[in-house]
């Protein structure tokens, strides 16, 4: 996490081979990354969509290996959001030997009571954005076409934090 405030989210991503059943696949390597609370990633920024200069800085970034399970589980913040986006984790899948497998993201459950909406009102924890802005997936520039297979389930609450959960299909 760095020096990234914000309500605590873990997330429990199983990754699964399509060419063997779906069944779960030992030993992917995943990195995650996304933006802070207030909607800035580290490693970017000084122009364009993000002003601010995180350039030298690395925060909500990680990588593991996934276990026998085809399990790989991250403590990380809750994302922020930025214009054109709806709340996301990046997240890229390589097989042991290095070889990408799969490049996608991970979308959040949106609606009146979700995790998305109960966290951006929550103003005292840092994030002070709210949902004035938010780009719902329907007008996201990635997701508009659809989140089926990029939506995960969480669960949880502001006080005690959220868990994420998702499994990610890849032909290894």
């Amino acid at each position: 996490m760095g020096d990234r405030t914000g309500i605590a989210l873990d997330l429990d991503i199983t990754i699964r081979n399509v060419n063997d059943s779906c069944n779960v696949l030992e030993g992917a390597i995943v990195d995650i990354w996304h933006c802070d609370k207030d909607g800035n990633y580290s490693e970017y920024g000084g122009g364009g969509m993000q002003q601010i200069s995180f350039t030298n800085d690395h925060f909500l970034r990680g990588r593991q290996t996934s276990n026998s399970d085809g399990l790989v589980e991250f403590a990380t913040i809750f994302p922020g959001w930025y214009n054109g986006r709806s709340t996301h984790i990046h997240v890229h899948i390589y097989n042991a030997s290095g070889n990408s497998l799969l490049v996608t993201q991970i979308a959040f459950p949106e609606g009146d009571n979700s995790a998305v909406v109960r966290v951006n009102a929550a103003s005292d924890q840092g994030y002070i954005k709210g949902m004035s802005g938010y780009s719902y997936h329907t007008r996201d520039n990635v997701f508009s076409d659809g989140v089926e297979e990029e939506l995960a389930s969480v669960s949880g609450s502001v006080s005690e934090g959220f868990t994420l959960t998702h499994d990610i299909y890849v032909s290894a």
